[in-house]
């Protein structure tokens, strides 16, 4: 229930339809408040604001199966509730016509939310972006785009009101406001699911290696045979389980548990190899090459392997020993 009925032009039918972007270690449980439109009032209850600081309130009363996700799964340390595996999450992005597959988080410009009068925890503003900046003013620039964590402030009772309170800078653009109750995954977890997948088959991959290395045409031949490294470029280990989007064209791959590790730490989604986009739902599992950094024959200290026309592989370190050992001979 918002503080007051929308004036804009948009029907609510059209502001449903918003998706978020997926975030990975995510998943959404239930939709706690439905994509609404943020159209606020010029009065504002802040202590202090810029003029012109527009305010929306929700009054939001949560069912009992929302509440019991969080208060049945929280923990406490030195007194304080933590919340490991389920949260209440905030995200804002802005409305664009027409109505995107995904929209990704976007923060209006001096963003502040309240729920219960206490204030959220946001996401920080890029100091790289405009390190000259005070304080005071950097309140009144555009976050980061993440989702806002404000299970802390949030009522776990299915009678009580819970009173979220935005503010922001308006500045000519439409933004829209959802709450969803989440639950956190594990790395560990995002990889089973990767694995469970299936991932690319097997001939699938010789047969991109046959048909680029067997090409008759010396223009788009590439060389007669391929060294494929071993060692992930992010963990420079022995990859364990070699995965690459399936957008990529490239035959190299890297090892899925650091890349997913990698961004829970700070979410980019690059490609570490040609760096394209490279997100979580596009990773497939590599089974040729998993089952090349599988075998039984390669030794500790192989890094490398040759993959030939054929679509076969061997050890790389054994044809350049012999090769050393014919040129002695």
């Amino acid at each position: 229930m918002a503080s007051e009925n929308n004036s804009d032009t948009l029907s609510i039918e059209t502001v449903a339809q918003i998706k978020y972007k997926n975030l990975p270690f995510y998943e959404v449980i239930d939709e706690v408040i439905k994509p609404t439109l943020l159209t606020g009032t010029n009065i504002c209850t802040l202590a202090q604001f810029p003029e012109g600081m527009k305010e929306a309130i929700f009054k939001l009363v949560l069912s009992r199966e929302q509440v019991n996700f969080v208060s049945m799964n929280r923990t406490i340390s030195h007194g304080k509730f933590e919340y490991p595996y389920y949260q209440y999450q905030i995200r804002i992005c802005q409305f664009i016509e027409p109505v995107p597959n995904e929209s990704p988080d976007y923060m209006p410009l001096g963003l502040r939310i309240r729920v219960n009068t206490r204030e959220c925890q946001l996401p920080l503003i890029p100091f790289n972006a405009q390190p000259e900046l005070t304080l005071a003013l950097r309140l009144e620039c555009r976050r980061s785009a993440d989702p806002i964590d404000c299970t802390d402030n949030v009522k776990l009772s299915p009678i009580n009101y819970n009173d979220i309170t935005i503010n922001w800078n308006p500045d000519n653009k439409k933004y829209v406001f959802s709450m969803y109750l989440v639950k956190k995954l594990t790395a560990e977890t995002l990889v089973k699911k990767l694995q469970d997948k299936g991932g690319r088959p097997i001939e699938e991959t010789k047969n991109i290696i046959i048909e680029t290395l067997s090409n008759d045409d010396p223009e788009l031949a590439t060389t007669s045979t391929y060294r494929f490294s071993l060692v992930c470029p992010l963990s420079m280990m022995r990859m364990k389980i070699p995965t690459k989007s399936i957008h990529c064209d490239h035959l190299q791959c890297f090892d899925a548990t650091y890349f997913i590790l990698m961004n829970e730490k700070k979410p980019t989604w690059k490609c570490p190899i040609c760096n394209k986009p490279c997100f979580y739902n596009d990773l497939l599992v590599d089974n040729y090459f998993l089952e090349v950094v599988s075998s039984p024959t390669l030794k500790d200290c192989t890094n490398e392997v040759e993959i030939l026309p054929d679509g076969t592989w061997r050890i790389y370190e054994d044809i350049k020993k012999s090769k050393i050992t014919d040129i002695s001979n």
